[in-house]
Order: structure tokens, then C-alpha cells, then sequence
């Protein structure tokens, strides 16, 4: 019976031994090309015996596989994670034609997979962290998943890679790319402050070249802000670059008192440069200007619960800059009485909660008063 055992034991292990494959074998296996069974044998070689004839070996087999992947109309799961496999070999992830091959054969699979029922997020984010150094692949990763408002990855996670590259001026150019570099920027802001330095951790996100889109942006937003807080990181931004010209400041500090600002340094500096502008005409007719094509018009003052705060700074552009109270109350007549051109709607949001109000007599003259009420009569 024990000799019986011996024999079965013996019988059996025949089996369950894997073969071990010679540097001959696989030489016949690349020259069929046959590549399964070559990569499921390629490191029966030891590594003291992996020289330069194992390794052209592989890099022809990683190169026949891949062109064979990307041949397909369709790249399935079992090809994409055999690929990502074999790019953990070393000798396959210093080939650069297998690294480009293998980003193209990732990027394809996953935006089909993306789509699919069960979006298959965990591959994107193993396929990421497997290489983070190429900024064209971070960019097409930021664009792929950038129309998933759901996405469980943040685009920011790849931009931040492509943006400190030296390619950053044409990526920088993108709508997408902008939105995400502003909410980063935005997020930094808030954490550092006015009086933070804000220069320094632009400088640490983005190369310099994406520089002037981010400046082109900042004005764009100084203008027409989609939120409050845009016109004022805006203006940071512009000032931080040195950018923040005379004009964009006289700008920028004018509107931040109408915008019902928070008291502090901002807003100090806001009030003493509206009382300067009151001795430079041409500065004020200037900003003036710029203010008339706004739309809507500034006025978060106008609905501050502040009624404290809301008197004093209305009762400073009275004193040094009333053409603007002048202009934004003939616009809300206008558009209450039916005349002018608002394709976008009223451009005087706050006008008619300030014009019922008990503070606007002392605000405004009595006739502009007669001449809302009259149009709101009709």
C-alpha cells in the first residue's frame, strides 16, 4: 500500500510540474508568432540569462502583439489588461514603441468602456497610475473624463501633470482645460487669502507658457464674471502677474464696493480709490465707460441685509461718483417702462427692491424716483 501511494504521488506530480521553457523554445515561439504562449513563457529564463537576445525577442513579440491589438475594430478587456501586464515588464516599459502602442490601446479602451453600462473607472485609474509622466496622455485622460459629471476621478488629477509640461500653451487653449485650471486656482485663493501669495502657487501649478491664456481668461472674467468671487480672482490673478494696470484697478475696486464686499483690506483700498477717482475725471469716465457695457449692471449693495453698510457705501458714490447711480437708475426705468434693448433680460436686479425702499429718497433725486414710479404704474 505506502509503495502504491509512492507510485500515484509520483504519477501525479508529472502534471501538476509546470514545463519550463528554454531560450530555443521561445526562439521557435517568436518565429510562428505565436504570442500567448511566448509571454506566458518569457520569464521561464532566468534574469542572469535575460541578455540582448531575450530582450529583441520580447521587444518584437510586445511590438507584433500590440499591432495586432490595435488591428482589431474593437479592443476587448482580455487584450487591454494582457497589454497592461506585459507593460510592467521592464524591458517592455523602457520600449518606446511599445509605451506609445500601449496608450493608444489603453485610450481606446477605455473611452469605449466608459460608455458602457458598468464604466469601468477602476481600469482608468490603474491604466493612470501605472504612468503618470507623459503629458499627452494626462491631457487626452483629462478630456476623455471630462464630459462624465459623475466622474469618481477629478480632471485635475491628469491636468496637473500636463500643465507644468512645456506643451501647457496649447492645452491651456481649451475651454475645458481653463475651467478646471480656474477652479483649482479658486480653491488655492480661498485657502491662502487676498494677501496670500497667490504668484508663487500659480507659478507651482502651470509652466509659463500657459501663462498668457490664464491671463487672457482672468480679464475675461474681470468683465463679465460667472459668480461674484470670479471678478475678484480675476483681478488677483491680473495683479499677481503685474498685470493689474491703473485702469484695471481703478476697475476693479469700483465695482468691488458695488459687488457688497466683505470689510477688510479690499475693501478699504475700494473706498479711498473711489474718493481718488472723484478728483481724476478722465480715470472716472473711463471705468464709466466700461461699466455701461456690463450687463447686468453691478448692485449687490443694493440687497445687502447691511443696512449700515448698504447707506454708507451708496452715500460715497453718491458723493464721489454718482454718474454711475445715475446710469444704473436710468436703466431700470427703461426697462420697467418697456424702451431700450435688454436681449439678456433686466440688467438692474436689485433696482426695484432699492427703489421701494425707504433709503432711496436719500439716495437718489426725487424726480427719478417720480419717473419709476410713474413706469411701474403702467
Amino acid at each position: 500500500m505506502p509503495q502504491l501511494l509512492l507510485f500515484m504521488a509520483c504519477f501525479w506530480s508529472t502534471f501538476t510540474v509546470a514545463e519550463t521553457y528554454s531560450l530555443a523554445d521561445l526562439e521557435v515561439l517568436a518565429n510562428e508568432g505565436s504570442h500567448y504562449e511566448f509571454f506566458q513563457h518569457a520569464l521561464d529564463i532566468r534574469p542572469s540569462e535575460r541578455q540582448e537576445a531575450w530582450k529583441t525577442m520580447v521587444s518584437k513579440m510586445g511590438d507584433q502583439y500590440s499591432r495586432s491589438v490595435l488591428s482589431k475594430s474593437e479592443i476587448n478587456r482580455k487584450d487591454f489588461h494582457k497589454i497592461e501586464s506585459l507593460y510592467d515588464w521592464p524591458s517592455l516599459k523602457s520600449d518606446d514603441v511599445f509605451k506609445v502602442r500601449r496608450q493608444e490601446i489603453g485610450q481606446r479602451f477605455l473611452r469605449a468602456c466608459l460608455k458602457g453600462d458598468n464604466p469601468c473607472w477602476n481600469d482608468l485609474k490603474a491604466f493612470w497610475e501605472k504612468d503618470k509622466t507623459d503629458p499627452e496622455v494626462s491631457f487626452k485622460l483629462a478630456e476623455l473624463t471630462s464630459i462624465y459629471k459623475e466622474s469618481p476621478l477629478s480632471s485635475w488629477s491628469f491636468l496637473e501633470v500636463a500643465l507644468k509640461s512645456n506643451l501647457s500653451e496649447f492645452y491651456c487653449k481649451k475651454e475645458f482645460v481653463m475651467t478646471a485650471l480656474w477652479g483649482k486656482i479658486e480653491i488655492d485663493y480661498i485657502k491662502l487669502g487676498p494677501e496670500g501669495d497667490l504668484m508663487t502657487k500659480i507659478d507651482h501649478t502651470i509652466h509659463p507658457d500657459c501663462m498668457p491664456s490664464l491671463i487672457l481668461e482672468a480679464r475675461k472674467r474681470l468683465f463679465s464674471p460667472p459668480k461674484m468671487l470670479d471678478r475678484e480672482l480675476a483681478f488677483q490673478i491680473l495683479k499677481s502677474q503685474t498685470k493689474a494696470d491703473s485702469f484695471i484697478q481703478d476697475f476693479f475696486y469700483t465695482v468691488y464696493l458695488l459687488d457688497n464686499p466683505s470689510q477688510g483690506e479690499l475693501f478699504n483700498y475700494s473706498w479711498n480709490r473711489l474718493r481718488e477717482l472723484a478728483q481724476k475725471s478722465n480715470r472716472r469716465d473711463a471705468v464709466m465707460k466700461k461699466m455701461r457695457e456690463l450687463d447686468p449692471l453691478p448692485d449687490g449693495i443694493l440687497a445687502s441685509l447691511d443696512e449700515r453698510k448698504k447707506r454708507a457705501i451708496l452715500n460715497h458714490f453718491k458723493m464721489y461718483f454718482p454718474e454711475y447711480l445715475n446710469f444704473y437708475t436710468d436703466q431700470c426705468v427703461l426697462f420697467y417702462g418697456g424702451k431700450g434693448s435688454f436681449p439678456t433680460g433686466n440688467p438692474t436686479v436689485n433696482c426695484q427692491q432699492f427703489m421701494d425702499s425707504e433709503l432711496a429718497p436719500s439716495i437718489i433725486d426725487d424726480f427719478k424716483i417720480k419717473q419709476y414710479q410713474d413706469v411701474r404704474k403702467i
